[in-house]
């Protein structure tokens, strides 16, 4: 089934989330990448959106974080190590099937970052954003989480945004901050460059329009170690024929050689499919997962067919030793917290949130998966919403005891994540 998520525009609410988010209102629906964005440095004027292979030049340095102590004690050794760390330090590395600091394995467990309630895209170009950043961030502190993957920086119909502006980059900047002092790793999701192409009417498959907002971000961040890894774009169309798949494989084969060039020091993926049970006979997904510039065969899990997959992705990524992580699963709230509301199935699955959070991260343990993303962190309440908190009791307890960071005690509740 196709998985598109819905951009609603005209959120009606906008949270103060110093106290809490927690009402109800349009929601966000998974499946679809975002538009991406590019980076500057301090002093330059902002350029105009990627549409030749000139190089692009980011805006500079943005906030950072006022948070006084790191909170890296909540995470294992291995994992501070990385976190700690400088351009001369560690990074995260991959030993065939699992990602590991200086040499011992590091578990990861995560969510998307989507600003659901603030009006998804638009939120990331305001200076206020930041308020928001510590509030989702203290949410996944607060369920042992130790990533996060932040997307939807431009959207597809929103014109004369820009690739490098310096709003979004000094938000991307702040949260890069705020989730390593809270020993939390970023995945820098590229994907919404896609829909910044699609708002300027240009080609979203063009790999040498992404070569130089590539290799700005690279150099915004190749040195920084709070980068888990670079996801490039998910979800492209199952191809249908030979001619197709080439073409698939020439663009991510671009991408990723380019970015591997621009930033030695970090994992890379093309992106989490979906789909991946469409047109076998072409071993679509298992040829471009097989680059050698892509680290981690990532995967997104909306669908009984999805489940049904996982135990040969898993022995796909055995087979050309490399990690496999579940990049974004989810459930809308309208199909049950913790059993299954009735109706028709989601997508093959007659289950509610909970049953379904914990097949995911149980199907995935049991067969090495090395990390799990879910969409979507945030107060959110509403029937088509896919967030995930303590106001959702059955998924959130799923997410909190299969984190990878272990929790004592029940969610604090002073102040409360979700008013």
């Amino acid at each position: 089934m196709t998985l598109r998520r819905v951009r609603l525009a005209g959120l009606a609410l906008v949270l103060a989330v110093v106290s809490g988010c927690g009402a109800t209102a349009g929601a966000e629906s998974p499946g679809a990448e975002s538009p991406g964005a590019t980076l500057a440095t301090a002093g330059t004027t902002a350029a105009e959106p990627a549409t030749t292979t000139a190089p692009l030049v980011l805006p500079g340095a943005g906030r950072t974080a006022p948070v006084s102590t790191p909170t890296l004690g909540q995470t294992p050794a291995a994992t501070a190590a990385c976190l700690t760390g400088s351009s001369s330090g560690q990074f995260l590395r991959t030993d065939g099937s699992g990602l590991t600091c200086a040499g011992q394995r590091v578990a990861l467990t995560g969510f998307t970052f989507y600003p659901a309630l603030l009006g998804g895209a638009k939120a990331w170009h305001d200076p206020s954003f930041p308020t928001y950043i510590d509030h989702v961030l203290d949410m996944g502190a607060a369920a042992g989480q130790n990533l996060v993957r932040a997307t939807d920086q431009w959207d597809s119909g929103t014109k004369g945004q820009t690739a490098d502006d310096p709003t979004v980059w000094a938000n991307m900047d702040y949260l890069l901050a705020a989730a390593r002092q809270r020993g939390m790793f970023v995945v820098v999701d590229l994907s919404a460059f896609r829909w910044l192409l699609a708002s300027q009417g240009a080609d979203q498959w063009q790999a040498d329009l992404w070569t130089g907002f590539i290799g700005a971000v690279a150099a915004r961040y190749r040195d920084n170690p709070a980068v888990a890894y670079y996801s490039i774009v998910g979800e492209p169309a199952p191809p249908t024929t030979p001619a197709q798949l080439q073409s698939l494989l020439d663009f991510y084969r671009t991408t990723s050689e380019a970015l591997r060039q621009a930033d030695p020091n970090h994992l890379i993926t093309v992106g989490g499919f979906n789909h991946m049970e469409d047109h076998p006979e072409l071993g679509w997904w298992q040829a471009i997962d097989a680059l050698a510039t892509n680290d981690i065969v990532a995967v997104k899990t909306y669908s009984q067919h999805d489940l049904d997959l996982m135990p040969a992705i898993s022995a796909y990524g055995q087979s050309v030793g490399k990690p496999v992580i579940d990049e974004e699963f989810g459930m809308p709230q309208g199909f049950g917290d913790g059993s299954f509301a009735g109706g028709a199935a989601y997508n093959g699955l007659a289950t509610g949130r909970g049953p379904f959070f914990e097949s995911v991260y149980s199907s995935g343990k049991a067969l090495g998966f090395a990390g799990f993303i879910f969409w979507n962190m945030g107060c959110q309440l509403g029937p088509g919403s896919y967030e995930v908190s303590p106001s959702t009791p059955s998924v959130w307890s799923v997410v909190v005891r299969n984190g990878a960071v272990p929790v004592a005690g029940p969610t604090p509740s002073s102040p409360p994540l979700c008013g």
